[in-house]
């Protein structure tokens, strides 16, 4: 059983607090707002029921999702700046992935065929994929167990050796290329400041050289997504401890600023949270990952926070099933 699929089932028995999804790197390039690609699962009591697997819905409401694959492990889409690709994390073709591993990274054509697997090998799991501008390369966080270890690598999307980005006893998660390609945000525990301080967001050159703090908190700051002008950045952030998890920007420059977008009236268990922000092509929207006790829903906001949410679809848990829907990933129209 995928992950996704371990934390749909935990779900269903009431656990919310259980709830630590592996989030989708993304990576804003500029362009017209074309779908919004996630993973969309109904599960029932046992495996063999598990059915569903990637999807794209169109930019407007009311228009009905599009079945991308049928393999309900693959999760975490990301687009290429062309839209004309999807990069993607998934445990097919490896039957032992409990035993040995878990995911490798994927990509195929935004209209779910030519599927072509990037990575390969046994002993660790491989997540969160986001293109490089050109579409030439793809960067990633790998997890060994036996090293009890998460790093970044890159890899080509044409074929080739792996390339290690990341080094050291820190958790190194979540990278994202920046529109320009100059840099890639990513998430890393080095450096914390006080006992509830777990991760915050850095920034590095391409190379893996010259990290330097992005995003800080006195929590925990996670899911970065650069915005198409790469002026600013969208995370998620549980920094007031009341609260759950709720989406933030900060304007990158000289004068930062940082401003709440979601806001959420208690925890995960008593209200919602919103995570995994996906930028519009266009700036003006963020796609955004928002779960309850017993609900997910892919929801869109403004980028400047202002006006309602837009529901463009939600999943509910019920008793001996759950329907459920993954992190948003918003492509370019493919040009």
């Amino acid at each position: 059983m995928g992950r996704r699929l371990r934390l749909v089932a935990v779900l269903a028995v009431g656990v919310l607090a259980a709830l630590a999804a592996a989030a989708p790197a993304q990576g804003a390039f500029p362009g017209t707002p074309g779908p919004i690609a996630y993973q969309k699962l109904f599960t029932g009591e046992t495996e063999d029921e598990h059915t569903g697997g990637l999807v794209a819905h169109p930019p407007r409401l009311g228009q009905p999702p599009q079945p991308l694959t049928e393999e309900p492990s693959d999760e975490s889409p990301t687009y290429s700046a062309d839209g004309r690709l999807i990069a993607f994390e998934s445990n097919r073709n490896t039957p032992d992935a409990g035993e040995k591993g878990g995911s490798h990274i994927f990509v195929m054509r935004s209209d779910g065929n030519g599927v072509r697997q990037l990575t390969r090998g046994e002993g660790f799991s491989d997540s969160n994929p986001s293109f490089s501008p050109n579409g030439k390369l793809v960067v990633f966080q790998r997890y060994r167990p036996s090293r009890r270890a998460t790093h970044i690598f890159r890899v080509r999307v044409g074929g080739g050796r792996l390339r290690q980005l990341t080094r050291g006893r820190s958790a190194d998660s979540e990278p994202t290329y920046s529109p320009n390609g100059r840099w890639i945000a990513f998430v890393s525990n080095r450096g914390r400041r006080g006992p509830n301080d777990s991760s915050n967001i850095f920034s590095m050159r391409p190379n893996g050289r010259h990290v330097r703090l992005l995003v800080g908190g006195p929590r925990r700051e996670f899911d970065p997504d650069v915005s198409p002008n790469g002026r600013s950045i969208a995370f998620a952030s549980n920094r007031n401890p009341r609260l759950g998890a709720n989406v933030f920007v900060k304007r990158i420059g000289r004068r930062p600023r940082v401003r709440q977008v979601t806001r959420s009236n208690g925890t995960c268990s008593t209200d919602r949270c919103y995570t995994d922000p996906s930028w519009a092509p266009d700036g003006r929207q963020i796609a955004v990952w928002r779960k309850t006790q017993s609900s997910f829903a892919v929801v869109v906001i403004r980028a400047n926070g202002r006006g309602g949410v837009q529901v463009f679809e939600g999943g509910t848990s019920k008793e001996g099933c759950c329907e459920y829907l993954g992190p948003p990933g918003w492509g370019s129209r493919p040009r």
